[in-house]
């Protein structure tokens, strides 16, 4: 037996999120089916995280077991012959028993993509999200710095979520500008259910005028969802890479 790491991209438009689903299709599943289909193994998959419907993948990590004689570097072939186009195994190798994908993981890093303009590419439709608001980005970059350290973010987590705690760590969050396409970049050692979506609504409304650098301060000290910035859509959000 052994353990199989992946490496995966995804588009996430047309799928539920990547974990298995009673009211629609998963990532998960279809990655199961097609392990099935390579090692006539039911495997189980473990992810680094579970992202939500409509949000993409640069570097999904997964792990599972399988005692087939398939060597693990050439599952990353085996399995792009059969996924879909919107599916794609970027590296696969065998990792030692004791690794999972999601509790050995040590830092997680986002990428929302914006785009702060009005003539939107159709290809970036369900990619980015539109704003065509006049955005102060020099305060939209401090209002980032301020989530970097460890906070208490129940301000910005959806309120249907439960969690042990609500406390996370964030190393680093940025503000970068190309043209007209405006993305926002966040490492932490994890992330609330929609906290970085709301983050980016923040961070919006702070552009716009909405809000102060006050605000965020008083956002991230208190416990009040309804101060923050909405949820904004899940196309524009990118899991781009988890450091182990």
């Amino acid at each position: 037996m052994k353990n199989v790491c992946l490496i995966l991209e995804y588009i996430g438009t047309d799928y539920c999120g990547f974990q298995r689903q009673k009211n629609g299709l998963s990532i998960q599943e279809i990655l199961e089916n097609c392990i099935f289909q390579a090692t006539q193994e039911q495997c189980k998959t473990y992810p680094s995280g579970r992202t939500d419907a409509g949000v993409h993948a640069l570097g999904q990590v997964v792990n599972f077991f399988t005692s087939s004689q398939l060597p693990a570097k050439r599952f990353k072939t085996v399995l792009n012959n059969i996924l879909p186009f919107d599916i794609r195994i970027v590296d696969s190798f065998e990792v030692d028993k004791n690794f999972n994908a999601r509790k050995s993981a040590k830092k997680k890093t986002y990428v929302y993509q914006i785009f702060n303009g009005k003539d939107m590419s159709v290809f970036d439709v369900n990619r980015k999200l539109k704003c065509e608001y006049e955005l102060d980005l020099e305060l939209m970059q401090q209002g980032a710095k301020l989530f970097e350290g460890t906070h208490d973010f129940s301000s910005f987590v959806a309120s249907n979520a439960t969690t042990k705690t609500t406390i996370r760590t964030i190393y680093d969050a940025n503000i970068i500008k190309n043209d007209a396409n405006i993305i926002f970049e966040v490492c932490g050692n994890g992330f609330l259910y929609n906290m970085v979506r709301i983050m980016v609504g923040t961070l919006i409304d702070l552009g716009r005028g909405k809000l102060t650098l006050k605000d965020i301060e008083v956002l991230l000290s208190t416990t009040n969802r309804q101060l923050a910035g909405k949820t904004v859509n899940p196309g524009g959000l990118y899991l781009k890479k988890v450091e182990y």
